[in-house]
């Protein structure tokens, strides 16, 4: 059996309650349940029983649950019926809503005629009320008077599934007939509501307009919507859109048609903030389409400035980085979209200022506009501006015009402006700003004369003239920038480059994909004929380690002469090369893979080098070197004429390299003549990414060498001997030269030996070096002869360790110089000593007057000590320097110490008098006792 639903069961339990009298008086109704698809009432008791004012009528329902009313809970309903005979008859009284969260009181007025029914619900000043016609076309009507956003949600909540309503207060007034038209009229303040997902939302908006909507005249299958809206205060927020009303009322039009198909054709939208955004509209909208627009139409659009943007634009702007734009002007202009995208779009303005902080960009005095189409051409356009800045370049004002070619905007002429204290010219310019892919800028310019010099000194130019044609493009959602270009004269600084370009043009050709976190480099052309031509491509990361993270270098050609003159003269110096000269032609390849070498290629052809501060020279430089880390390559040769390092001259040489696992290594021994002797570079190898990083090692010998000829050079006192010895490892890792093993000298009837010698930026600035040295069994008669020191004989032993010299010149180290048993020494070499040692030299007295008349002195111990620390020597002798005092000891500094113990008669012992010597002035009185002048004594 069907369950009865509300409708059968309780309307005519209603009707007969309020139907006239009859013979009974009273009336006990008891339903277990009713319900519809709103409605769902448990327990329903009806009760009538005749009162002395007339028959108490009383409702209540158990369990009633409706989600469209907000209903949830037991209601009780009483009244007084009041019978009206022909007029109907009418029950007021209170009812009460007991919910499990709170308990809701209202008055209930029921009238019912034989034309309608009319229902209202009053508490205090608000109330809602509906009536509703019984039959006939008659519209019903419902009315609100402060109804609260509480009274409204669940209703509301049924036709809008994905929003809430959550504040405001409703005053409205609606009509609507059996034929579906509409008439209302209403008003809110306060109103607050929102998307579930934030994609639409108000809050404190004050809302007045009317609504109307009925079947259009157009089509019976349509039917047409009409609404004014006043609103004001408070926001709305539609996605990143967010509007800000003013306390001043925008009014905003709507006529409308919709169809069954829910397709909505907008006849009219005019929206009116004269304080800063008025359009009118039409357009055509299927929302159930992928791509709802069908049809948009905006005219007589004005936007004025700074208003419309804080209004509406500033939520817009803010997501697209741009919320720091200043604008101020106004602008008019249309818009026209269809299906298949933008079709129209027109802007003027008689003066419109820009600031973008953000972007560093000014730009003031804008004036004219553009009229752009997507198909066909449109009428001319002028476009200036008064004055413009991008970063810290200042641009200069400018006129042009421009013309709309099927979807692409066109220079008429060309656009002249003052740029860098030079000029600029535009000229064949196609701009395609809508174009989704593909080009959308290109343009052939020309510069005359620009000059910049940066705050910081590192970049700068000066007189530079080019031309050329600039291209912007779009791939896969890159920008992209391709130029081709000549430059003509000028000078340029970048960082420690200096640039000074020839006369005749320099080709540069660059196409570059620039990411948002990576810049690609496809290809860079450069091409100073006879002088410089190489290409480059590569990837880098601005803030990536290391920033270059690829890159393949092909050198086709470098006349070294004239590009080293050109382009790296300045870096040169920056490094210590400031007075280098160099002839001939080198070309190779350099490939680095993650900032590191993975290939390098060099020929040379008649290379000459030659570094002014005579550190090295090379002539005659040919053949090749040809590097890879993951491939084998072919054996070369590499060799010079001639070669110079610090001075000192090498023969002829050729050696043959090879690269096997990623390793270049000497093939065969090779021996260089040097000095009369030999140098042989038995081994050597070179690791250009080793896990130390580049590495280079290797072994030689030396054996032959004329001391006198090496004194020669270096510009030391001419002694005689021969140099030989070994270096069983030497290692080269970035700026660091380190000798494994020893050299050793044999000269003046002895052997002098060099351990622990190491070389740091040796041809760099400041170069440094540090070693150990010793000798023994000297004689002291060639040393003293050879040094133009007074004459000594004996046999000499020392040490020099923890030798310290920057840039040539000693800082550090400790040297002991004695003698094994005695021997005998001029009067020169006495008065020599005695300087050293802080004396003086000899005086005219009486005692000097009785050395003079001896030749030579006897002595049977001789010892001096120097060790080096801060500019000063700590002095000492044949005993040991005693150790420095403990705070509150005797300073020592001027304690005595023996350096000559005499022997025999005359006897002489020559005592040094300071312990602490200043380092130059040991050094000055060194050089004034190798002078070879004997002490005058008058």
């Amino acid at each position: 059996m069907r369950r009865p639903s509300t409708q059968t069961l309780l309307i005519p339990l209603l009707a007969a309650s309020f139907a006239p009298a009859a013979t009974a008086r009273s009336l006990s109704v008891d339903v277990a349940r009713a319900a519809n698809a709103h409605v769902d009432a448990r327990g329903v008791h009806l009760r009538l029983a005749p009162g002395a004012a007339g028959d108490a009528l009383m409702v209540v329902v158990d369990e009633l649950h409706s989600a469209p009313l907000g209903l949830d809970g037991r209601l009780a309903w009483s009244c007084t019926l009041q019978r009206g005979g022909d007029d109907g008859s009418a029950c007021a009284g209170p009812v009460t809503l007991h919910s499990t969260r709170d308990e809701a009181r209202a008055d209930l007025h029921v009238r019912v005629t034989r034309a309608q029914v009319e229902l209202a619900l009053v508490q205090g000043e608000r109330s809602a009320a509906l009536d509703l016609p019984l039959g006939g076309d008659v519209a019903a009507v419902a009315r609100l008077q402060r109804v609260p956003a509480a009274w409204l949600q669940a209703p509301l909540a049924t036709v809008w599934k994905g929003g809430e309503l959550r504040a405001g207060t409703f005053d409205a007034q609606a009509r609507w007939r059996n034929d579906g038209g509409l008439e209302a009229t209403y008003a809110a303040d306060g109103v607050q509501f929102n998307t579930f997902d934030g994609s639409f939302a108000g809050d404190g908006l004050a809302l007045r307009g009317t609504l109307a909507s009925a079947a259009s005249a157009a089509s019976a299958q349509a039917r047409r919507v009409t609404a004014d809206l006043q609103a004001s205060g408070g926001n709305l927020q539609a996605g990143t859109m967010r509007f800000a009303f003013p306390p001043t009322p925008v009014g905003v039009a709507l006529d409308a048609r919709v169809g069954n198909d829910g397709r909505w054709a907008v006849d009219r939208f005019a929206w009116h903030d004269p304080e800063a955004l008025e359009f009118e509209a039409r357009g055509e909208f299927e929302p159930a389409a992928t791509v709802p627009l069908r049809a948009l139409s905006v005219t007589a659009a004005r936007l004025v400035f700074p208003a419309a943007k804080q209004r509406y634009a500033a939520g817009f702007l803010a997501a697209h980085g741009l919320g720091d734009l200043v604008l101020d002007g106004s602008v008019t202009g249309s818009v026209d979209v269809d299906a298949d995208g933008l079709q129209r779009i027109t802007l003027a303005t008689e003066a419109l200022d820009l600031r973008d902080p953000a972007h560093a960009l000014v730009l003031d005095g804008l004036a004219g506009g553009i009229d752009w189409s997507a198909r066909g051409a449109g009428e001319p356009t002028p476009l200036a501006w008064r004055k413009a800045r991008i970063g810290g370049v200042a641009i200069g004002p400018a006129r042009s015009r421009w013309q709309s070619r099927d979807g692409s905007l066109v220079l008429l002429g060309a656009l002249r402006t003052k740029l860098f204290g030079g000029t600029l010219e535009l000229g064949q310019t196609v701009l395609h700003p809508f174009a989704d892919a593909g080009e959308r800028v290109r343009t052939r310019f020309g510069l005359d004369g620009l000059g910049y010099d940066g705050a910081d000194g590192t970049l700068a130019a000066a007189h530079v003239s080019a031309d050329g044609e600039l291209r912007l493009d779009v791939d896969a959602g890159e920008p992209r920038i391709r130029l081709d270009a000549r430059l003509r004269g000028g000078e340029a600084l970048v960082g420690a480059f200096y640039v000074k370009l020839p006369e005749q043009p320099v080709s540069v050709v660059a196409d570059v994909a620039a990411g948002t976190d990576r810049w690609r480099l496809e290809r860079l052309e450069w091409n100073d004929p006879d002088v410089l031509a190489f290409s480059a491509s590569g990837e880098y990361v601005p803030l990536g380690t290391p920033s270059v993270q690829a890159l393949r270098f092909d050198l086709r050609e470098a006349h070294l002469a004239p590009a080293l003159h050109r382009y790296a003269q300045s870096w040169l110096a920056t490094r210590g090369y400031a007075e280098i000269a160099a002839s001939g032609r080198i070309e190779g390849q350099l490939e680095l893979d993650q900032g590191k070498p993975r290939r390098f290629a060099v020929a040379a052809h008649d290379v000459s080098v030659r570094d002014g501060g005579g550190r090295f020279a090379v002539d005659g430089l040919d053949g090749a070197i040809d590097w890879d880390l993951a491939e084998d390559r072919p054996a070369t040769t590499f060799g010079w004429r001639s070669l110079e390092l610090f001075r000192l001259p090498f023969g002829v040489a050729r050696a043959r390299l090879a690269s096997r696992d990623g390793t270049i290594t000497l093939a065969e021994p090779l021996a260089l003549d040097v000095l009369g002797g030999q140098l042989r570079l038995e081994r050597f190898t070179a690791q250009p990414r080793s896990p130390r990083g580049d590495r280079y090692a290797g072994s030689f010998a030396l054996g032959g060498i004329e001391m006198a000829s090496l004194s020669d050079v270096l510009g030391w006192p001419r002694f005689p001997g021969k140099l030989s010895g070994g270096i069983p490892e030497i290692e080269f890792v970035g700026e660091r030269i380190e000798f494994r093993g020893g050299l050793d000298l044999y000269a003046f009837d002895g052997h002098l030996g060099l351990s622990g010698l190491a070389l740091e930026r040796p041809f760099g600035v400041a170069p440094s070096l540090s070693a150990d040295a010793h000798f023994e069994n000297l004689d002291l008669e060639q040393v003293t002869r050879a040094f133009s020191f007074g004459g000594m004989s004996g046999r000499l032993f020392g040490t020099i360790g923890g030798v310290r010299l920057v840039d040539w010149s000693p800082v550090a180290f400790d040297a002991w110089l004695r003698t094994d048993g005695g021997g005998r020494m001029s009067y020169k070499a006495v008065d020599d000593l005695t300087a050293i040692g802080g004396g003086g030299g000899l005086s005219s007295n009486l005692q000097t007057m009785a050395l003079k008349i001896f030749d030579t002195f006897g002595y049977r111990r001789l010892g001096i000590r120097c060790i080096l620390r801060d500019d000063v020597c700590a002095m000492g002798g044949i005993d040991p320097i005693p150790p420095a005092p403990a705070a509150g000891g005797v300073d020592s500094s001027t304690a005595g110490y023996t350096i000559v113990e005499g022997s025999g008669l005359p006897r002489i012992t020559i005592v040094g008098h300071r312990r602490r010597v200043d380092w130059p002035t040991l050094v000055r009185r060194l050089v004034e006792a190798t002078r070879g002048s004997g002490p005058v004594i008058e």
